[in-house]
């Protein structure tokens, strides 16, 4: 208890840093995604390329400087990407058509500590970091079945929490109160659906996110 009152005032007088950040998010690729992932899995039938799926992402953090090497805090992402299945093939047996809708959304929490070899103090401060981010996430297949002249549409949810590991590496430049910069984050994680009423049994919500930042110092 008194280690924790000593700490508590030097934290409470730490600068503190709210970064915004965007750019764009490349998915994992097919060749990485294991054979059950759903989106690999619709590829046997639907035309379409998983690099379809890569869009913006927006998000922001809030850090707090621990000495002059080190900023530890907590942010949030945000990235949605609908993509349509073209060509539908008609299946051999049946004579049906199948139309995919396919949505991934993804708010994700990243909760991380990044590393500045050159301090924080430095005119160009490049940094490396790492840590955990909790993934909210949700799946939604709008489906379209053609048999003949007759149609019917339908839509198939799935959605969860789950826990995965980050990596990321950038460099700031300081101006006055504000820095402006560039990172590259790397994250991985496969979730597994729920229920027969996919093609596939998980989804990869791994990437590798490329950002502009700017980050707010304040005193």
């Amino acid at each position: 208890m008194l280690v924790g009152m000593v700490a508590l005032p030097g934290l409470a007088g730490a600068q503190q840093v709210i970064g915004v950040t965007v750019g764009q998010f490349a998915v994992a690729s097919e060749s990485s995604r294991s054979p059950g992932d759903v989106l690999r899995a619709n590829r046997s039938f639907q035309t379409f390329d998983i690099g379809d799926f890569d869009n913006v992402i927006v998000g922001g953090d809030w850090m707090l400087a621990l000495g002059t090497y080190i900023e530890a805090g907590a942010g949030f992402e945000f990235y949605q990407k609908r993509v349509s299945g073209t060509e539908p093939v008609r299946e051999v047996t049946t004579g049906n058509n199948l139309a995919l809708d396919m949505t991934v959304r993804t708010i994700s929490v990243p909760i991380t500590a990044r590393v500045f070899p050159l301090t924080r103090n430095a005119r160009i401060q490049p940094y490396v970091g790492g840590g955990a981010t909790i993934h909210f996430w949700r799946y939604t297949e709008e489906r379209v079945l053609s048999i003949g002249s007759f149609s019917s549409q339908s839509s198939v949810i799935d959605q969860g929490i789950t826990l995965g590991p980050v990596v990321f590496g950038g460099a700031r430049v300081p101006v006055g109160r504000v820095s402006v910069g560039g990172e590259v984050r790397y994250r991985r994680k496969a979730t597994r659906l729920s229920g027969p009423v996919f093609a596939g049994t998980t989804l990869d919500l791994g990437g590798v996110s490329t950002v502009a930042t700017v980050q707010f110092h304040l005193p």
